[in-house]
């Protein structure tokens, strides 16, 4: 028997089959009425049996089927309520349809009120922020925590023309925060100026007394590592790297850390736009406060030297002078070891970028920049002034002499003890200076830097800057005075030419004193001795 005879479908054939052939049997029109009787109570005893069986079959399922209609009930009476559920929410939401497209330009019109409130609340949060930077911007720089102000103003600046530029009520705080924006690099440049030349001078140098003098002392400036040109930087990274490095502590004092502080500086030069102006700033500057430095020393000397009513400039003391020139060049160390930080941040920015990438809209060229041969040139240049002054070059070199004297360096002292009828002495200059190979040189650095003028070394108005009466000399200039400093000074000069990578003896500052003994110095003294000579053999 195949699996096909137990199916259902087997069975319900069989079935339909059994019923058809009963049919056909009972139906039959023929005169076989016994065969149609035997088939109809043989129908019928089935029938008995069939429900006999099924009333056993009930008996015995009794429970079972009773679990089974109720189970039937309860189902067909939840699928009742959830049809009532499901056709209710079918009118619900065909009712909340027809509601939204009744109402949708209504909630457009809501949800764009609501988008415009939420930018009305965020630009009354960023007016509030505005109208406290004044405050905060005013802290910021009590403090010298410039980088913030810095970032603070620029910020602000930005809304202010961004964002914010249709609001009428910040346009007189727009006008004032633009304005300290635009001088606030001024105020960047001068406390850099003041980093360089007041505070990165120990205390130890910044103030003299009799008993501090630094005579032979060879100190060595911050970053000075007697290098011709230009540090390397160090390796390349990115600007973000380089502004990550660079951190302002508000917790503490800015100018505990000078080389920190003057990266912060110039980071926020930076950010304002302002590295060329700031890099031209300094250059002009360094003359000046040189100047600054040697009269401010020079009064502090004769401020410790001197008693009460009495004055340095009438005596020929050049051990004074010798203190006075250590002095200055001992501070002119640290000032070029201060100038060689700056240049080094000021690379590392430039080299942050691209070779062709302008920094924030402003390209920075090399040649906008200034280097350590600049500084160590107005270094000499200023040291030159002050020798001019101490050594009465003026004056020398006006001053006259007989022609013996200068002409004939070798002259026969024989010549003196000889009968001869006395010559009225020829005058003549000893020596134009303003002639000289230096001096050419010289005017022509100062037509290179016309801001500043070379031949006021101590002009009135740079006193009263620094708020001196007088400059004060601190002994009598004499052309003898470079007896006194000449050794610091050839020192100091070696180290110069070292420091800019110069042949021995081309500097401009050797220059200068070479031509000084050879042309006056020497000149004077042969000067004076011969005029000893002709005394003494007059008095014979």
């Amino acid at each position: 028997m195949t699996s096909e005879s137990f199916s259902p479908y087997a069975k319900g054939r069989e079935t339909s089959e059994f019923l058809m052939q009963i049919l056909r049997i009972l139906s039959k029109s023929t005169a076989d009425f016994e065969q149609r009787e035997k088939e109809k109570a043989k129908i019928e005893k089935e029938f008995k049996e069939s429900d006999k069986r099924l009333g056993e079959q009930v008996t015995a399922n009794y429970q079972d089927l009773s679990k089974i209609t109720q189970a039937f009930s309860t189902i067909t009476k939840s699928i009742n309520d959830s049809r009532e559920k499901i056709k209710k929410i079918k009118d619900d939401l065909s009712s909340c349809k027809t509601l939204l497209h009744c109402k949708r330009d209504e909630l457009r019109r809501l949800w764009i009120e609501g988008v415009e409130h939420k930018t009305m609340v965020s630009l009354l949060e960023q007016v509030e922020q505005i109208k406290e930077v004044p405050t905060k911007l005013d802290n910021y720089l009590l403090k010298k925590h410039y980088l913030h102000a810095t970032d603070l103003i620029v910020n602000a600046v930005n809304k202010l023309e961004g964002p914010l530029a249709s609001v009428e009520a910040l346009r007189d705080l727009k006008a004032e925060l633009i304005t300290r924006k635009e001088q606030l690099h001024e105020v960047l440049i001068d406390e850099l100026n003041r980093q360089i030349y007041i505070k990165s001078i120990p205390p130890s140098t910044s103030s003299l007394s009799r008993s501090g003098s630094f005579r032979g002392s060879q100190v060595t400036s911050p970053g000075d590592k007697r290098k011709s040109g230009r540090e390397s930087p160090g390796p390349m990274q990115s600007y973000s790297e380089f502004r990550k490095s660079i951190k302002e502590d508000l917790n503490s004092d800015p100018e505990d850390n000078p080389t920190q502080f003057i990266s912060i500086l110039i980071e926020a030069l930076f950010i304002l736009r302002k590295i060329p102006e700031a890099a031209e700033g300094l250059k002009i500057r360094i003359q000046p406060e040189l100047s600054t430095i040697v009269a401010r020393t020079s009064q502090q000397l004769v401020d410790s030297t001197c008693q009460q009513g009495e004055t340095l400039s009438n005596h020929s003391e050049p051990r004074y002078l010798l203190e006075l020139m250590e002095n200055v060049i001992h501070q002119f160390r640290y000032v070029a070891g201060m100038h060689k930080i700056v240049l080094k941040t000021l690379e590392r920015i430039i080299q942050t970028m691209e070779p062709k990438e302008e920094i924030s809209g402003i390209p920075i060229r090399n040649e906008l920049m200034y280097d350590m041969t600049d500084v160590w040139s107005k270094i000499q240049a200023v040291l030159e002034l002050l020798l001019r002054e101490y050594l009465d070059v003026q004056n020398s070199s006006s001053q006259q002499g007989t022609q013996s004297g200068f002409d004939e360096p070798s002259t026969d002292i024989g010549a003196y003890f000889s009968k001869k009828r006395p010559t009225k002495p020829k005058k003549m200059s000893l020596f134009r200076f303003d002639a000289s190979i230096h001096a050419i040189s010289t005017n022509s650095y100062v037509d290179d830097n016309k801001a500043f003028d070379t031949g006021d070394l101590f002009g009135s108005s740079l006193l009263a800057e620094m708020g001196l009466g007088k400059h004060q000399l601190v002994c009598k200039p004499s052309v003898y005075n470079i007896t006194a400093i000449y050794k610091p000074l050839r020192v100091f000069i070696k180290e110069v030419e070292d420091v800019i990578a110069c042949p021995d003896g081309t500097s401009s500052l050797q220059c200068f004193v070479t031509e000084f003994i050879q042309t006056i110095f020497l000149g004077h003294v042969h000067y004076k001795i011969s005029t000893s000579i002709e005394a003494a053999t007059k008095g014979r």
